[in-house]
């Protein structure tokens, strides 16, 4: 790692009044990019009826923690990406307040064991991360938030859920995360600060892209939310 890449990153983990700056950007910009693929591929393969949806979108969630990790790598990064991505879903798709808490919790849980515990095994921690979601998740919607589905299947659903479908996003998870983290340092290093108010093409670009999609996030939920004759 170059002189300048180390000055930025002590920079960013400092917290200065310019770097809290790069880092809404970056969090707007990975949690668009997270967003819009759950408004898109999720809302499709919900709407399909996709059996195990949600597993190539945890899988697409964790490779985006992933390169916005080697950026911020600092705790809380992770969730606040899922926050900004939850709120463009429910910009962007039919409500469900199930898909919502799953993003969420996908921060959550990549924050603990990815973030703050830096476990040295990736492959790993990026298991544990999944299952802590997928359990964290069904226990919280059957009880907590009692959704009647998943309150009629009890015990039974939650374990299915956990041990079919947390297994299969585990393992794409744990061969996935791995295999991206050494493109994404490589990317970081190529270019180090594209997040930056700068003159220079890539941060004008990076921004430009963050606010476009922001923009078009907010014009979809305006148009399908706009009072019908």
């Amino acid at each position: 790692m170059d002189r300048q890449t180390s000055l930025n990153r002590e920079q960013l983990l400092a917290g200065g009044t310019s770097t809290r700056r790069e880092y809404g950007l970056g969090v707007l910009f990975f949690g668009a990019l997270w967003g819009i693929s759950e408004a898109t591929l999720g809302d499709a393969l919900y709407s399909a009826r996709v059996p195990h949806a949600s597993v190539p979108l945890t899988a697409i969630g964790f490779v985006i923690l992933t390169f916005a990790r080697a950026y911020f790598p600092r705790p809380g990064a992770a969730t606040l990406i899922a926050s900004c991505a939850m709120l463009y879903k429910f910009l962007n798709a039919p409500f469900f307040a199930c898909h919502l808490l799953g993003i969420l919790l996908m921060g959550v849980c990549y924050d603990v064991f990815l973030n703050a515990l830096r476990m040295k095994s990736t492959w790993l921690a990026a298991g544990f991360a999944t299952y802590a979601n997928y359990a964290a998740f069904s226990l919280m919607i059957t009880y907590v938030a009692r959704y009647d589905h998943w309150v009629r299947g009890g015990l039974t659903k939650i374990l299915e859920h956990i041990g079919i479908e947390g297994s299969m996003a585990a393992i794409a998870c744990a061969i996935l995360v791995p295999w991206s983290m050494p493109f994404s340092e490589k990317l970081q290093r190529a270019v180090p600060t594209p997040f930056t108010v700068q003159a220079s093409l890539i941060p004008r670009s990076v921004a430009g892209v963050t606010a476009g999609l922001w923009v078009l996030g907010i014009a979809a939920y305006l148009l399908n939310h706009a009072p019908r004759d």
